[in-house]
């Protein structure tokens, strides 16, 4: 369990913190909370604690001074700011200070719910990757490079933080590139950031964050308007490290010019990780959102007729270049199987094993679709034993998520129910599923909210509360973040027709 600490002068704010979200199912326990500032920055220091969450004014101690003190000394906690008063010092100097994040009271349970999902989200990646770097990459830079490319911050927000840390965010481009080496020792990706760093100047500017030991993400932005394209430059990158021993693996997602958009190119690139077990050594995005959509549907068709109807999918290599067509079909498979596709040759090497025999982006399209094929046939037995082979109590709760007919749900109160330790179905959920439940949770309420909209003509005020929202503005905020676009013009787009 993750241990928490709760700080406030007023007791009231601190109790309510305690049942403010179902901090079991984020697999945290609530170490020590207290309304006296001293006695909990000295429990603290001296206990193991991942987070903190302090107001900002408190007697004897205040919470930027908290921060300063906990940061010296344990700089590995997240810290999250409370405050009544609305004012850009207080967050621009508790940002300044590390802060993870600064909530205005009342507190927002959804926000908070958010900003833990994120925190803890961070403490699972960094584990591994702590072991292997130490602290050098744990640094406020990193930190907030990975929450931009991942779309965790308001655009507000991401302005503030990167006015102080001299983040340009007015370059003329921006392409984000995951680097990988799961064949390699990490020692193997380490060696290639050091050379990576020494390829960029005069050619393009980067901000990086280490994702895993054998993952490496970062934002490029081209020096000036001139120079070579960004396939160009990692092409070359990429074969220079090559000869210096340091093969590695790049996929890019497209080029965005505006900041906002970075997060589209990171989840593009994101997508295209499982090529690192073909036999090609960079990869970039092609497609259009209309062709992302065609493919879902495409595979949902195929699925529904249990692998006998691939007119959809024969469709779809007629209508675009069969190699993206490929590129998305096999994306949207791999991703009913691992919530990262990078993970899949540790979780199915024998699909892994598949890719292997990948034809090539020139191969003429027959090949291309045998291949697919062949992939989807090998991946139906594969699903179909893994649906069979989890918990009996996962599925339970899986099934109650997906009735929508409980809006108070929690991982307490499903454990109850189930007479399971609320720790133990965490984790096996988390071990059967690759979610915490309460992320589980939230994507499943988008992702039936959006059929929802897209079926039928319920008001969106209906839709947010017949899904469990708690209001419609954090509805409106997290399906934005989700699906990139609002609620209304998601419903608008799905009244056009895509084949």
């Amino acid at each position: 369990m993750y241990q928490i600490v709760l700080i406030d002068d007023e007791p009231f704010i601190v109790e309510g913190l305690k049942t403010a979200i179902d901090w079991s199912g984020f697999h945290i326990e609530i170490a020590y909370a207290s309304t006296n500032s001293a006695s909990a920055l000295n429990y603290i220091l001296e206990y193991p604690v991942d987070i903190v969450i302090t107001d900002v004014s408190m007697p004897n101690i205040n919470g930027l001074q908290l921060i300063q003190r906990i940061k010296k000394e344990k700089p590995s906690v997240y810290v999250i700011v409370l405050s009544a008063y609305s004012n850009f010092e207080y967050a621009r100097t508790a940002l300044r200070y590390g802060a993870e994040n600064y909530l205005l009271k009342p507190l927002d349970p959804d926000e908070l719910c958010d900003t833990i999902s994120q925190i803890i989200s961070h403490i699972r990646e960094r584990e591994q990757l702590s072991s292997t770097y130490g602290r050098t990459m744990l640094t406020f830079r990193n930190a907030f490079t990975e929450q931009w490319l991942k779309n965790m911050l308001a655009n507000n927000d991401l302005a503030t933080k990167a006015d102080i840390l001299g983040i340009n965010l007015d370059a003329p481009s921006f392409t984000v590139v995951i680097f990988s080496c799961t064949k390699s020792p990490a020692m193997v990706m380490s060696r290639f950031f050091d050379l990576f760093l020494e390829y960029l100047p005069g050619h393009y500017t980067g901000n990086f964050f280490f994702e895993t030991p054998l993952k490496l993400v970062g934002v490029l932005s081209p020096v000036g308007t001139a120079g070579e394209s960004i396939n160009s430059f990692l092409t070359m990158s990429l074969k220079a490290a090559s000869a210096a021993g340091c093969p590695i693996f790049a996929c890019a997602g497209q080029t965005v010019t505006h900041y906002s958009k970075v997060h589209q190119s990171y989840h593009q690139a994101d997508s295209l990780s499982y090529f690192e077990y073909t036999n090609i050594s960079c990869m970039f995005y092609q497609g259009s959102p209309q062709l992302a959509e065609n493919a879902k549907e495409a595979l949902s068709v195929y699925d529904q007729s249990r692998g006998n109807d691939t007119t959809a999918i024969c469709k779809l290599y007629d209508t675009y270049e069969p190699a993206a067509a490929a590129a998305h079909l096999l994306s949207d498979r791999i991703h009913s199987f691992c919530k990262h596709t990078h993970e899949l040759g540790d979780k199915y090497p024998e699909l892994a094993l598949l890719l292997a025999s990948w034809p090539g982006h020139d191969a003429d399209k027959d090949a291309l679709l045998t291949f697919l094929l062949t992939f989807l046939q090998s991946s139906d037995y594969l699903l179909s034993k893994i649906q069979q082979s989890m918990y009996p109590v996962v599925n339970a709760v899986i099934k109650t998520v997906h009735e929508f007919t409980d809006k108070d749900i929690s991982l307490k109160t499903l454990a109850a129910r189930l007479n399971v330790n609320p720790s133990y179905l965490g984790t096996i959920f988390y071990q059967q599923t690759g979610y915490h439940f309460n992320d589980y949770l939230a994507e499943a309420r988008l992702k039936y909210a959006a059929e929802l909209l897209e079926h039928t003509d319920m008001k969106i005020k209906d839709i947010v509360d017949k899904t469990g929202f708690s209001s419609q503005t954090y509805f409106n905020r997290s399906f934005k973040r989700y699906y990139d676009t609002s609620p209304l013009n998601y419903r608008r787009n799905k009244k056009v027709v895509l084949f």
